[in-house]
């Protein structure tokens, strides 16, 4: 049975906890290494997305792992945000999972989840950086006007320094609890539980253009199942997904 243990570093800003995190990951960083940040000047979200860091009111955190052992391309992704899922239910708020990696509470995202990672020859992953960024308080000057109709926060009561590490403390036993499973997916249906969205409509950018559909399920690999409105369907693995 494989164990993970960690060494939780801290500080107080950083570019990008997952930038640095690779970084320290290709110098031989042992697997466990934690970078938890108070802010961030450059936090990234998938598709190059910029992730709003501001000091106090947020946890940005990145984790190094190295599982060695094929996985589905988004296992890491999903068990990150169904640890989200299980840690922010654990103080009493319900929340949910939009495909692939972002936490939404009241219809509004407050976590999203960047997992980058070096593969072997084989498949097989030499490294994983799994960084999580969650807005934890609401930002004493609101957020930014291009996403204060779409965000929000886990908590609706001041900062604290002392919620934050209750959090952080309960996210990494959540994930060592999945990881220390792996291979075994044991987190697929609680993912697929709490997953939003299936039956919608969807807009899917591709690099051929757009295409409109309607989501209809999740396959083993955590794709998501997609039928176009020409009638084909497709298991979706990457792209940009907008549920409308």
């Amino acid at each position: 049975m494989r164990t993970l243990q960690y060494k939780v570093h801290t500080v107080d800003t950083v570019k990008s906890t997952n930038t640095t995190v690779k970084a320290l990951a290709s110098d031989g960083a042992p697997e466990g290494y934690v970078l938890v940040a108070a802010s961030q000047t450059n936090g990234r979200g998938r598709l190059n997305r910029v992730f709003f860091s501001p000091k106090e009111t947020g946890l940005y955190v990145s984790i190094l792992l190295r599982p060695e052992c094929p996985l589905p391309p988004y296992a890491l992704t999903c068990m990150a945000a169904v640890a989200l899922n299980e840690t922010i239910a654990y103080f009493g708020i319900s929340n949910q999972i939009k495909w692939v990696n972002d936490i939404y509470i009241n219809g509004k995202k407050a976590a999203g989840i960047l997992v980058e990672s070096v593969l072997n020859q084989d498949g097989s992953f030499a490294s994983s950086v799994v960084g999580i960024g969650v807005n934890l308080f609401y930002p004493k000057e609101g957020f930014p006007d291009a996403i204060s109709e779409t965000a929000t926060a886990v908590f609706s009561d001041s900062p604290s320094d002392e919620r934050r590490k209750q959090f952080l403390k309960r996210l990494l036993l959540c994930i060592k609890k999945y990881y220390e499973q792996l291979p075994e997916i044991s987190f697929f249906e609680s993912y697929r539980e709490k997953l939003v969205g299936i039956g919608q409509r969807v807009l899917v950018s591709e690099s051929d253009g757009m295409r409109y559909g309607t989501s209809i399920g999740l396959d083993r690999s955590f794709r998501l199942i997609v039928r176009y409105d020409d009638g084909t369907e497709a298991a979706l693995d990457r792209g940009d997904v907008t549920f409308v």
